[in-house]
């Protein structure tokens, strides 16, 4: 016999939204617990000193627990690799919906906001530019795409800058290289109980970076003292 629709429907219940949800975020929030683990091996041992086995015992779980959401050490690689670039990429295209118009401004936010996400994450900076060799072809092809789309954002913001008069460089391209370099090269020497603050380093980075853009802070005008008025003479008595 054939279940007419609604006795069907009432029968098998609709999936609830907020318990998908929700399972969603435990599979993400589980995730990002072995990438987060994994990133740590990686930098300590290198991607091929590092085995499964040894990321589960970091963890304390088994190896048939990561392949629960993972297929192999690559794919997890692969997956440590598309995180890290959307969550920079994400964070510092932030600028673009920035309510502030003025070009100094954004610019200052977008330095500033990569030499501290270099700082907070200096583990897998260094990881993208030393296990970039074990992707296969394929991935790094598609990490090269990305890597090219991100490397728009500072340009974009200097020419910006360029266009209203505040920023005065010969070259673009070449500017903002150096610009980027030398954020990407703070996993290099930063440490967190150095002599300069997070705030300190940021600060000093964003200076720099405006000194090789060519900006020059606006002179604020001398004020000018009242006109004299000229005193009433005395008629003599």
């Amino acid at each position: 016999m054939t279940i007419p629709p609604a006795t069907l429907s009432a029968r098998a219940p609709r999936p609830d939204p907020a318990e998908g949800s929700a399972k969603l975020q435990i599979k993400e929030y589980k995730e990002s617990l072995v990438i987060e683990a994994a990133a740590t091996l990686f930098y300590e041992r290198g991607f091929q000193g590092t085995t499964l086995d040894d990321i589960a015992a970091a963890l304390g779980v088994t190896k048939p627990f990561i392949y629960t959401y993972f297929k192999s050490k690559y794919d997890l690689l692969e997956r440590l690799f598309d995180r890290v670039y959307d969550e920079f990429y994400r964070t510092l295209a932030e600028f673009k919906n920035l309510p502030e118009t003025d070009p100094v401004l954004r610019f200052e936010y977008f330095v500033g906001t990569y030499a501290q996400q270099n700082m907070d994450r200096r583990q897998f900076t260094a990881l993208m530019l030393q296990e970039e060799k074990n992707l296969n072809a394929a991935k790094q092809a598609d990490m090269l795409e990305k890597q090219r789309e991100f490397d728009k954002l500072l340009p974009e913001l200097i020419t910006d800058g360029v266009r209203a008069g505040v920023f005065h460089v010969e070259d673009v391209t070449l500017t903002a290289l150096s610009i980027a370099g030398m954020i990407r090269w703070i996993h290099r020497w930063y440490t967190p109980d150095r002599r300069l603050s997070d705030e300190k380093i940021r600060r000093l980075f964003v200076e720099n970076a405006l000194r090789l853009v060519g900006y020059v802070p606006a002179m604020p005008k001398p004020s000018q003292p009242p006109p004299r008025q000229a005193s009433a003479r005395r008629k003599p008595g």
